[in-house]
């Protein structure tokens, strides 16, 4: 009976420690695991917030480039409509008073590039980190945004940017005497051409008068503003999914508010 008797309070003890032990592991695995979530979603909270944060910083470059833009394309589209009948003293003023936004050199040698401030965003697609961020609508509409709607834009830019290389190489190789003039400078001359501005009227004028008369600056504005409503129409929807997304993540980090 002892035996007996000694071998059920073994068995419950056994059972006992047992349970204890299964508890206690459960418990553990539970509390780690709980912490654990709780810590993803405090880094994905992070993350949303990061990528607003780098959404407002791109809005601001948008909204600037294409405050850029859309005042050269004013620009563009009166030479081109009056570039019989250019009023030299006229548009010299305005190239004057311009800056970069209006200037001769970026209308006829040099170019606009378009590179926005995306490296938050593309840091967490890099590293995985979107994988973190639970709403597959915000996952989506950044991967759009940037592999469709951005490289679209992208290449027109491009192409815009490879006709004005073309153009120099046709001023490059140009025997104008007209020409060489107005494209020689220096350092100096440069720097306090933008950056001290001085009076630089006469150099301006003839600059304009230069390439009025020839057939390739024609062509060129002419085939210049053909790409740049393309790059336009592509900027354009480019904002516009901007737009959705940081509506998106302003949604969800409102909600996540909400629930805390």
């Amino acid at each position: 009976m002892n035996t007996i008797k000694d071998k059920f309070k073994f068995f419950r003890k056994f059972i006992f420690e047992t349970s204890v032990i299964i508890i206690g592991i459960s418990i553990s695995f539970w509390l780690n695991n709980t912490k654990a979530k709780a810590e993803n979603l405090r880094k994905e909270i992070q993350l949303i917030k990061a990528v607003q944060l780098n959404i407002n910083e791109i809005e601001f470059y948008v909204l600037d480039r294409e405050k850029k833009l859309t005042a050269e394309n004013e620009l563009m589209d009166y030479l081109s409509a009056n570039w019989n009948a250019i009023n030299y003293d006229s548009v010299t003023n305005v190239l004057l008073k311009g800056g970069n936004t209006k200037s001769f050199h970026n209308l006829f040698l040099d170019y606009r590039e378009f590179h926005p401030p995306i490296s938050e965003i593309t840091s967490i697609i890099e590293d995985g980190s979107l994988a973190l961020i639970s709403n597959n609508e915000i996952k989506l509409k950044i991967i759009s945004l940037l592999d469709n709607h951005l490289e679209f834009l992208n290449q027109n830019v491009s192409s815009e940017i490879a006709l004005q290389q073309e153009f120099r190489i046709a001023l490059l190789k140009s025997d104008n005497q007209e020409i060489k003039t107005i494209l020689k400078t220096s350092q100096g001359e440069l720097r306090e051409r933008f950056y001290i501005e001085d009076d630089f009227t006469e150099k301006t004028r003839a600059e304009l008068v230069a390439i009025n008369k020839l057939n390739s600056g024609e062509n060129y504005l002419s085939l210049k503003i053909r790409q740049r409503f393309f790059v336009m129409h592509y900027l354009e929807v480019f904002k516009n999914k901007l737009k959705e997304l940081k509506d998106e993540v302003d949604l969800e980090l409102s909600l996540r508010t909400e629930n805390t």
